[in-house]
């Protein structure tokens, strides 16, 4: 199954754009609150070229790029981890993810609604960032309602949730707490929103004037942030080529946001070369040689003797 990255935000800020930019999949865009009500799925390949040059150097006959699935969740508002407009069955669906976008509305166009009736993405980046704490601080309580302490690990697992909801209480994310590696094995089972990586996305007209402030917040709060004017670019693929670099819009260069999702989902790239297909592979950066094998197929990890390896730039 492909990693998944969950698009999140307040209502009206482009997140069902940018699902259609990044998937090439035609969905309902509309200018009115929650538009989007059951997530929208689809498949985005990811770019990267070394794929490109190594199939042009083999003259494979088939190119096939690794794949992430993008989800594009409903959007989320002021109240959401307290059921207003249907959030709790929305942060149902972003549990399910293993990244999560938080695409932040930057663009002034005043025709478009906007539900706190001004752009600002800080304030919104903090505003879906406290419902997202708000819903794993009463996912915790109810779990530390529900254990029993029978033994040892029960009682640690007890005091473990009691450190996270005393954080979450001071509106401290679970990914800003340090745990072992077994504490982080157990924490990982509750699926808790503020434990996902994740990075903002900044949905601006073209103006980058638009950003200064929010790419300032950004590297005060060491935050990740690839900026995309969503509406421009997606009017830009429609044209060829030529017209793009005539009107002086060429496409985005997906090939970062690409290596910002591995970098966040601490994931590599391998690739199988040949004449027949050059393909990329998506996998954890502690991998095996036989592991990586057995993603290719799994009688392959099972009657491993060895693999030939080579660096890229080799």
């Amino acid at each position: 199954m492909p990693y998944k990255i969950g698009l999140v935000g307040l209502p009206n800020v482009g997140k069902s754009s940018l699902f259609r930019l990044l998937t090439k999949k035609n969905i309902l865009v509309a200018n009115y609150p929650f538009a989007t009500i059951d997530p929208n799925v689809g498949i985005m390949s990811l770019d990267d070229p070394r794929l490109t040059r190594l199939g042009e150097f083999w003259q494979s006959r088939k190119i096939t790029p690794s794949q992430i699935q993008i989800i594009d969740i409903a959007g989320l508002v002021r109240g959401a981890s307290q059921g207003s407009g249907l959030g709790n069955e929305f942060l149902s669906h972003l549990r399910e993810v293993d990244l999560i976008c938080q695409v932040l509305r930057c663009f002034p166009e005043k025709e478009i609604i906007h539900v706190e009736n001004s752009v600002d993405p800080i304030r919104d980046f903090s505003t879906i960032q406290l419902e997202l704490i708000l819903a794993d601080w009463q996912q915790v309580n109810r779990k530390l309602t529900k254990l029993k302490i029978r033994d040892e690990k029960s009682q640690k697992e007890q005091e473990i949730c009691q450190l996270i909801a005393a954080n979450l209480e001071k509106e401290i994310p679970v990914s800003r707490l340090d745990f072992s590696p077994e504490e982080k094995a157990l924490i990982k089972s509750y699926n808790l929103l503020t434990d996902k990586p994740f990075f903002l996305l900044a949905n601006y007209s073209g103006d980058r004037s638009e950003i200064t402030e929010l790419e300032e917040y950004v590297r005060t709060e060491k935050l990740t942030l690839f900026p995309l004017p969503v509406k421009l670019q997606e009017a830009a693929s429609k044209l060829s080529a030529q017209e793009q670099e005539e009107i002086g819009c060429l496409p985005a260069d997906f090939s970062v946001f690409s290596a910002q999702v591995k970098s966040l989902l601490k994931l590599k790239t391998f690739f199988t070369v040949g004449e027949d297909e050059t393909k990329s592979w998506l996998a954890s950066e502690n991998i095996t040689a036989r592991q990586g094998a057995g993603l290719i197929h799994s009688d392959l990890e099972k009657n491993f003797i060895k693999a030939e390896i080579y660096n890229y730039t080799e």
